[in-house]
């Protein structure tokens, strides 16, 4: 099961959107210029049950045998850091790390919400542990950093850290919001302005900068969570806005969304576990995007790998597992 959506830089004048419905589709041009395709991959949430391993190891057969240059997580790789205990914790990232090793071209991380270690639980994970926060991935996915970019064949590619980590209010412990903060921010704009003008730019981030879900499910005027999107994004939108971009693509809603405005692109990514690997999620069924880079901007084509949920009994969720926002699963 495959669906297409088309993009270009140029963009539409208006605002156009899809999300578990039909896609309309502008055949690309047999003049335009192909560079190179990646995948874009999201919210694995691998894990010892469910048969989420399993899936996990399908999904990248599959991304292997499209031949892409490289791949793109687009984080909640594992399932889950949050809310649990070292021993669980480092259980999880090595599962992942174990089966990213079975890519045949370079990977490249992205942070979501669930690799974010011991907030949840204060009696469990004091803030004085090293690894508490970020810090686990950073030691373990990050190279050291939650944020970075690169290059490839003269595009320039940016993954984001969308996580903020914010106190509960009169309680223990602290819990995640969509957040860029001033310090990325700051580093962002830093990194664009050593880019020619012309240089096309992907930008990479696990919590959206704009999604339509928790409208689609609630109605036109329902406030978006602070966890479902990202609560500084005016000022990235802003910042991104005056440069080439190709693509900003997003995950952590489990859903397919294309949207263009004007020249800028959102791609939400629906989720290698699909609903957390019980199923499809609302329709959704589990997959990622494979994505192509022309000279005026990119193609995505959502690409399943044939998962059959029902082949692995259904287990309890980890106690720290996704919680309802409004009506959204995050």
């Amino acid at each position: 099961m495959k669906r297409r959506g088309f993009f270009r830089a140029a963009g539409a004048a208006g605002l156009t959107g899809m999300a578990a419905g039909g896609c309309s589709e502008r055949p690309a041009s047999s003049k335009r210029r192909k560079l190179f395709t990646f995948i874009h991959f999201s919210d694995i949430h691998v894990q010892p049950e469910r048969g989420a391993k399993e899936g996990f190891l399908a999904a990248i057969e599959k991304m292997n045998s499209l031949q892409p240059d490289f791949v793109v997580s687009g984080g909640d790789l594992i399932m889950d850091a949050l809310g649990e205990d070292e021993s669980r914790a480092t259980l999880l990232y090595d599962m992942y790390i174990e089966c990213a090793k079975e890519f045949d071209v370079p990977l490249y991380n992205t942070l979501g919400n669930h690799e974010v270690f011991g907030v949840y639980v204060p009696g469990k994970v004091p803030e004085s542990h090293p690894l508490w926060g970020k810090e686990m991935f950073k030691k373990r996915l990050g190279e050291g950093a939650t944020y970075r970019s690169f290059d490839h064949k003269d595009v320039h590619f940016v993954l984001l850290d969308s996580v903020g980590i914010v106190p509960n209010e009169g309680k223990p412990g602290h819990h995640y919001i969509g957040q860029i903060g001033d310090e990325q921010m700051a580093w962002l704009k830093s990194d664009l302005d050593k880019l020619a003008p012309e240089t096309p730019v992907v930008a990479v981030s696990h919590i959206p900068l704009f999604t339509f879900y928790p409208q689609i499910q609630n109605g036109p005027t329902f406030r978006t969570p602070d966890g479902t999107a990202i609560t500084d994004g005016k000022p990235l939108f802003d910042l991104l806005s005056g440069r080439r971009l190709f693509g900003f693509l997003q995950g952590h809603i489990h859903v397919n969304e294309l949207y263009a405005y004007k020249n800028m692109q959102y791609i939400d990514t629906g989720a290698v576990s699909g609903g957390w690997w019980g199923g499809p999620r609302d329709g959704h069924p589990e997959g990622f995007n494979l994505v192509t880079v022309w000279e005026d901007g990119v193609t995505a084509e959502y690409v399943t790998y044939g998962w059959d949920a029902s082949k692995y009994k259904p287990q309890e969720q980890n106690a720290a597992g996704d919680r309802p926002v409004g009506s959204v699963m995050v």
